[in-house]
């Protein structure tokens, strides 16, 4: 009965860890890895309110004229900001592609 119970816990103990690496996983996947701006860029990007995810899920940066696209990684960049912008991020620049 004592193994039975232990198993069980060491179980359920493997699954919650294995649930917080996959969330740990989901985190990073969420944001573009920072990277080096001017004060005056990373002004822009605050007087822009630039995020990472969208308040308005019809206004991502991916779906905006100023979006640039990479095809080797998951961050494009922009017209208007330098660094990395994530697809689901938004900007107050925001204009829809046509």
């Amino acid at each position: 009965m004592e193994s039975r119970i232990a198993r069980r816990g060491l179980l359920l103990s493997s699954a919650a860890l294995g649930a917080g690496a996959l969330s740990v996983d989901c985190k990073r996947a969420e944001t573009c890895p920072p990277s080096p701006l001017t004060a005056e860029d990373t002004k822009l990007r605050a007087t822009l309110h630039y995020s990472d995810r969208s308040p308005n899920p019809d206004k991502l940066c991916n779906g905006c004229q100023q979006y640039l696209p990479n095809t080797d990684a998951d961050c494009g960049g922009c017209k208007l900001l330098k660094g990395l912008i994530h697809p689901a991020g938004y900007c107050a620049a925001f204009a829809a592609k046509s």
